[in-house]
């Protein structure tokens, strides 16, 4: 049961994510959920996409248009990687620290797949408190069996440097917004959440998400080979596969 009490909080804790992400994103003034088309307030009922979309009640009572879908990405996202972290390692403090960390992931994920931005006022704070608690608490990865203070700024550093430089080469290829800063800093911050070396791992799982992504976006028609990824969702993707299960993944590989 403690799994599926801790996935419900992720849940409660998601909506409130995901309405601060919008907030902070649109940068207007703290309010109740409101429709983003007519400025309409929401039900109650409406302030957790997740429980609006269960009970029929996806669409705006005023205009008719339905919730965004990033905000329901961003609740269940949430929610399963607490339940996930809850049902595998307990509450642990290093679990608490990955139940903090991945806070800022779901809100990244929802201004990503929204507006592809992600913005400062969410991603330096989250660098600045990942950099001060995985220097004296480690990575965020209860998995992991030891650590030094300096896995975590080489991790972020590490992560920072090789998105900086495909930033570089993508804008040599494709033009300017090939790779946004905002994913370079989403990199750092990944990095820091899960130390050196798994930082290597994390950014695989990334490159190998985003290169299913883009056969996908192929087939569908929907782009050429000169088409822009957006990585931010799959850098998001990679760093919570890496820290629910950076360890097994690793053991699997060398073994």
């Amino acid at each position: 049961m403690m799994p599926l009490l801790i996935a419900a909080v992720g849940l409660l804790v998601g909506a409130l994510a995901a309405h601060a992400a919008e907030t902070i994103m649109a940068r207007r003034a703290w309010q109740a959920p409101a429709c983003p088309y007519c400025q309409a307030h929401y039900e109650r009922g409406q302030w957790s996409a997740t429980l609006a979309y269960l009970t029929g009640k996806q669409r705006c009572r005023a205009c008719g248009k339905p919730l965004r879908w990033p905000r329901l990405a961003g609740e269940v996202f949430l929610a399963a990687i607490w339940g996930i972290l809850a049902a595998r390692y307990g509450l642990t403090p290093r679990v608490f620290l990955a139940l903090a960390a991945s806070v800022p992931l779901a809100m990244v994920l929802v201004t990503d797949l929204e507006t592809r931005l992600i913005p400062n006022r969410i991603i330096l704070p989250a660098i600045g408190g990942m950099l001060v608690a995985g220097s004296l608490l480690g990575p965020a990865v209860p998995g992991i069996q030891g650590w030094l203070w300096w896995h975590a700024p080489v991790g972020g550093l590490l992560g920072f440097l090789v998105f900086w430089g495909l930033g570089v080469v993508g804008v040599a290829l494709l033009g300017e917004g090939a790779l946004g800063a905002g994913d370079v800093k989403l990199a750092a911050f990944v990095g820091l959440a899960v130390g050196y070396p798994l930082i290597i791992e994390a950014l695989l799982l990334t490159f190998l998400l985003g290169g299913v992504g883009a056969i996908l976006v192929l087939l569908f028609r929907r782009g050429s080979l000169r088409t822009a990824i957006p990585y931010g969702p799959y850098l998001v993707l990679g760093c919570a596969v890496t820290m629910l299960y950076g360890m097994e993944i690793i053991s699997w590989f060398l073994g």
